[in-house]
């Protein structure tokens, strides 16, 4: 039996709630995390029509993208916000947001955008800066091929990209001396102990440091084990946004987003007539991100919301700008319910309920 907890920790596994902005709402806003799962929607909004879908489908989970409780309110009344979260609470329905953090991620929201538009293959538009740092640890030559494998099949440590388990080590000579109160593993108290020893290197995420701290200290022999912990400053496999090779003109691309999606594009800013070889994606409103995005080498910005003078600007600048709408973000319902899909036994639809304000 699958209950709310255990939903948010697989949740938290796809696209971790730590990475979401500061300012962001994710995660359980109504609910109970004691509940059993009887089945999840997918959905870009929760609106009271999303509530009534997931009571048909026997769903006690919504799941959404845009918070619902969001700025915070003051008051939970009959009408707006305060209506549909009266309508969860009276039919027992547990409402989650993945937001920021499902943005972020490289199978996230851009990236389902570009895979419904034909382009699966994506690489991260504007990566972002990690909390790395590396573990530094002295083991004996004895020890040290236990030692090794119980941290890395143990402790949050050695995991790069699509790779686990990654270390590196080298031989070293040292010295020490334990004194009277000590209790060595090696040596004798008051005497100049002299071992051959190796340095084992791995990365983690700084965020882990105390449990990898901890298990430095659970599997070294050592009573004392030498170790340091180093901050790296290099790039993680999270980000916002995505890019894609396209290879063909500005209004084809905008034709195919629109024979695609079925919605229709809201604007374009056409700089000039040059072959879009590299598009970007920034699901939802992404015009504070458009130099930055253009920095890393694309030919047109494909997001939403984009105003009068952001577009004139980006004109000026020689910059092909689509904006698709935010509700392009629909696309992610079905992503998400795939990725959930292949990670639990429990139903998971997307939402047939369309929350399109401009329709």
């Amino acid at each position: 039996m699958l209950k709310i907890s255990d939903l948010l920790k697989q949740l938290n596994e796809i696209a971790p709630f730590s990475d979401s902005e500061k300012w962001d709402n994710t995660g359980l806003l109504v609910g109970n995390e004691e509940d059993t799962v009887t089945g999840i929607i997918t959905a870009l909004d929760c609106s009271a029509d999303t509530v009534d879908e997931a009571v048909m489908k026997n769903a006690n989970v919504i799941i959404s993208h845009h918070p619902l409780i969001f700025p915070e309110i003051s008051k939970v009344v009959n009408e707006g916000p305060g209506l549909v979260i009266r309508k969860l609470i009276k039919n027992d329905i547990n409402l989650i947001v993945m937001h920021t953090n499902l943005d972020h991620q490289k199978n996230g929201v851009s990236h389902i955008i570009a895979a419904a538009l034909g382009y699966p293959d994506t690489e991260i538009l504007l990566p972002k800066k990690g909390n790395f740092k590396k573990l530094r640890v002295n083991i004996n030559t004895e020890d040290k091929e236990a030692f090794k494998q119980n941290l890395l099949k143990n402790a949050p440590v050695g995991d790069m990209g699509d790779y686990t388990e990654v270390s590196y080590e080298y031989e070293v000579h040292g010295q020490f001396k334990p004194e009277a109160e000590a209790n060595p593993t090696i040596g004798e108290s008051g005497k100049l102990e002299y071992v051959d020893e190796y340095i084992i290197e791995c990365i983690f995420d700084g965020r882990d440091q105390h449990a990898v701290i901890d298990a430095v200290r659970k599997y070294h022999p050592y009573e004392e084990p030498a170790f340091d912990v180093y901050s790296l400053d290099r790039e993680t496999d999270t980000g916002l946004g995505v890019k894609f090779n396209y290879g063909d003109t500005l209004d084809s691309l905008v034709h195919l987003i629109e024979n695609k999606t079925g919605l229709k594009t809201v604007n374009v800013v056409k700089a000039d007539d040059r072959i879009i070889n590299t598009a970007a994606v920034i699901g939802g409103a992404g015009m504070s991100y458009r130099e930055a995005s253009f920095n890393k080498g694309a030919d047109v910005l494909i997001t939403g919301d984009v105003k009068y003078h952001e577009a004139y600007d980006a004109k000026a600048a020689g910059h092909n700008i689509i904006d698709a709408g935010h509700y392009l973000e629909v696309l992610m319902t079905s992503g998400l319910a795939e990725l959930i899909d292949d990670e639990l036994d429990v139903p998971v639809t997307a939402s047939k309920v369309s929350t399109n304000p401009f329709e």
